[in-house]
């Protein structure tokens, strides 16, 4: 039986498309609709630059209006409508991968499907990540400079097992979410690692529900959609381990992709191996992702790109909306 090899079924525009095709489906924010396409940050992804504002408008207040009179000598005062920018920062991003790692015996498979399948599937992952990093500074930048009003955090570092009121619960869930105050409904899904999804389980607090276009499950906890992810926070103190579940409303994260030179290209190296040769894939990518609310200072970004490390600290946030409009929420247990 023959081996199919990369270079075999290799066409760049066919891979490229199936490529982000396959991120699209695979990313769990993007399938919950936590995170949206922005055509504004498409477009900016592609002009060249790696920062940029988006402009927006505050609301308009609820103070009280006037009252209409018929004395004609008596004017109304126009108010002002204040605004303000969001600052994003553009995140240019490349992995490549050698022949032997992808091209396995491929003969009773769809070899395009395959490799297209497994590069999707790692780009999907690593915008997830930059989604949760991001979240992380975001946390970071409330606990330092807003007075932690986006979170509540009953875990301690205590000797001796949690008790109840130290752990995951609907009545926590409950209070997270009045961190928005009459917001709170904005929510639509929760994020969470396995161990806490675990309680919520044993609990009989989680759902399962059948998406009747591809015929797949997905978990809800009440009318909040579940994303699982064992790269969300669980921090190990001296005695115990905090876990951080985050709350997201619908479209909190904007995104955008950009259009770069190359996305995708074959180097073959005929030395490698001893001589025997070996083809290395390329997959190129510029993305910008950015939570609506807050403006990316870049305050200490030592690159082109923010790392993930980056994306986690502190000073490189700054809310720039007002708390209750913004649906992202915090809650850190012990489990």
């Amino acid at each position: 039986m023959s081996t199919v090899q990369i270079a075999d079924v290799y066409n760049p525009l066919v891979f490229t498309q199936a490529a982000q095709e396959s991120q699209i489906e695979l990313n769990a924010f993007l399938a919950s609709g936590v995170m949206v396409a922005d055509p504004r940050l498409t477009q900016m992804a592609s002009v060249g630059g790696n920062k940029g504002e988006l402009p927006f408008y505050k609301a308009l207040g609820t103070n009280e209006p006037n009252y209409s009179t018929d004395v004609s000598g008596n004017k109304s005062t126009p108010k002002k409508i204040s605004g303000g920018k969001m600052e994003y920062r553009l995140c240019s991003q490349n992995e490549s991968w050698a022949a032997t790692d992808l091209a396995v015996d491929l003969a009773l498979a769809d070899p395009v499907a395959a490799i297209t399948g497994r590069v999707g599937q790692f780009w999907a992952t690593t915008n997830e990540r930059r989604v949760i990093q991001s979240s992380m500074g975001l946390l970071a930048d409330n606990v330092a400079n807003d007075s932690g009003d986006m979170l509540v955090k009953v875990s301690t570092d205590a000797a001796g097992a949690p008790a109840a009121g130290e752990l995951i619960s609907s009545e926590l869930i409950i209070d997270t979410q009045q961190t928005s105050g009459d917001h709170q409904g904005a929510y639509s899904a929760i994020g969470m690692h396995s161990v806490v999804y675990s309680r919520l389980r044993k609990q009989q607090l989680i759902t399962f529900v059948r998406d009747a276009d591809n015929n797949t499950m997905f978990s809800m906890y009440g009318d909040l959609r579940v994303i699982v992810d064992d790269s969300l926070p669980a921090v190990a103190g001296s005695n115990r381990i905090t876990y951080t579940t985050v709350l997201f409303g619908n479209g909190v994260f904007t995104s955008g992709e950009g259009s770069v030179k190359t996305p995708s290209e074959l180097d073959r190296d005929a030395g490698a191996g001893n001589g025997g040769g070996e083809t290395i894939l390329h997959s190129r990518r510029a993305d910008i992702i950015h939570p609506l609310g807050f403006a990316f200072t870049s305050a200490s970004v030592s690159g082109q790109s923010a790392t993930l490390a980056e994306l986690a600290t502190a000073a490189n946030w700054n809310r720039v909306w007002e708390r209750k409009n913004i649906p992202l929420a915090f809650l850190q247990t012990n489990g």
